[in-house]
């Protein structure tokens, strides 16, 4: 399992460098709050199309994989291909033709180039569905080299895309667009090349059936999500405006950023939890477990870093101009340790097919977030928005776990979650930032070696000897 966590966190390591030292840097030079607004604000409603036309991989694939053999293997993932393809390809065509006339009475701010950066959107979420589907398969194949190589080739598309608009075409704010268009490219093109090799061209009426079945119900829990997601985006740029906008967007560049790491850890550890559930093996689920508390000390060593520099961090890498940013930075890098918390009860639910829950639980919180949202943003600006938006997860994830234990899963490590949680707050809280730089070294350090010793991560020779086993393909 530490040999595929590095696998899969190399390239998320990369992007993370790839942005902190060339895209915030050089696109934060050229453009600002503003550009960053309007790419913040098309996003709202491009992405829109990823719950209507998502027909749940993880359901359909995760849930029969291990129990088929290889022909059926085949035959299961290129047909759940087909069904999303040719559903995510009709709601681009509808999206693309209402656009021309809801664009410009839901944005406030709305411009006519905004349409053009719509469709190019569009266009890049229709190439993400296949993506989505083959990264999903290599994952459950545990192929997480070949993971990892997918996923650099796409941040590189991307980074190179953003260089060559900014710096040699001198493009403002499509730049940020046709970058993003170059990474789904990218994505979209080695997926082809390399799923012709694992599906079985054969048209199966059962998978079909399948996945419409468990996508239908998915379609209304899905759009909660991406509404409940981007509804912050949409109160801020109608209330506090495009510049506002600006701001907050940049905010969630990093939480993307922190948010790759924890995905890698969803890739490392899924298989196994989907294996061990599938198969009543307590052996992977005890060994999940055990990996979950160490990756929560890990979390919560990161953390407390971002709590106490993010403000000289941001503000060396954006040229002073995103420096209001900072404080949200903190609280994002929250969802890192509530979104981990929840990935285990997601998983036990997906094996027992608990679609009606999770469809009840996510419209019924997802409509009361949309209120509590809306009126944080009203009264407490930007800060409002990040934390109203962490409590609708943590909520949400505490109803999943709480139902699940019901049905019979055990408890994931909650205690070194809420430690974990309860420390990045305190210091959040009360501000430890704005002390001298050097009692924040010191706090850190005492902090860091406290938690090593919590979490038992003070085995600093074996951590060490597995980081050179894993670095070694």
């Amino acid at each position: 399992m530490y040999k595929s966590f590095f696998n899969y966190i190399y390239p998320s390591l990369i992007r993370a460098c790839a942005s902190l030292f060339i895209t915030v840097p050089v696109s934060t030079y050229y453009l600002g709050p503003k550009d960053f607004g309007i790419v913040g604000i098309i996003t709202v409603f491009s992405a829109l199309i990823v719950p209507l036309s998502a027909i749940g991989t993880g359901w359909v694939i995760g849930a029969n994989y291990y129990k088929l053999k290889q022909q059926e293997q085949g035959e299961l993932i290129f047909n759940t291909l087909l069904v999303e393809v040719l559903i995510r390809s009709l709601w681009i065509f509808i999206f693309a033709g209402a656009g021309i006339f809801l664009l410009p009475v839901l944005i406030k701010s709305y411009e006519k180039s905004f349409l053009l950066y719509f469709w190019i959107f569009l266009l890049a979420e229709w190439l993400n569905g296949v993506w989505e589907i083959v990264s999903y398969t290599i994952v459950l194949q545990k192929k997480s080299r070949t993971y990892a190589f997918l996923e650099i080739t796409q941040i590189l598309s991307g980074v190179i895309f953003l260089i060559v608009c900014l710096v040699v075409l001198h493009l403002k704010t499509i730049s940020l667009v046709l970058a993003n268009l170059g990474n789904s490219l990218a994505g979209f093109l080695f997926s082809l090349i390399y799923i012709r090799k694992y599906i079985v061209r054969k048209i199966r009426k059962k998978w079909i059936n399948e996945a419409l079945r468990l996508s239908l119900p998915l379609v209304p829990v899905n759009l909660m999500n991406i509404v409940s997601n981007s509804i912050d985006r949409f109160f801020i740029e109608r209330w506090l405006g495009l510049s506002q906008l600006g701001i907050y967007t940049h905010s969630l560049s990093y939480k993307n950023m922190f948010m790759m790491s924890t995905r890698a850890f969803s890739k490392t550890s899924s298989p196994e939890m989907l294996e061990g559930m599938s198969c009543n093996d307590n052996s992977k689920l005890d060994y999940t477990r055990a990996f979950l508390k160490k990756w929560f000390g890990f979390l919560t060593i990161a953390g407390t870093a971002v709590a106490l520099f993010s403000k000289e961090a941001v503000a060396f890498l954006t040229h002073g101009k995103f420096t209001a940013a900072a404080p949200l930075v903190s609280l994002w890098f929250m969802i890192l340790l509530i979104y981990s918390f929840g990935i285990p009860y997601n998983q036990f639910l997906f094996i027992h097919k608990k679609i009606k829950f999770v469809l009840a639980s996510e419209v019924i919180l997802g409509f009361v977030s949309w209120l509590f949202i809306a009126l944080a943003i009203k009264f407490f600006g930007l800060k409002g928005a990040v934390v109203s938006v962490l409590l609708y997860f943590l909520f949400l994830y505490l109803i999943r776990k709480g139902y699940a234990m019901h049905l019979g899963c055990v408890d994931f490590e909650g205690i070194y979650f809420w430690a974990s949680l309860a420390l990045i707050y305190v210091l959040i809280i009360l501000n430890i930032s704005s002390l001298a730089f050097y009692i924040r070294i010191l706090i850190y350090f005492l902090l860091s070696i406290t938690v090593l010793l919590v979490f038992g991560l003070f085995n600093i020779r074996s951590f060490a000897k597995n980081i050179w086993k894993c670095s070694n393909w």
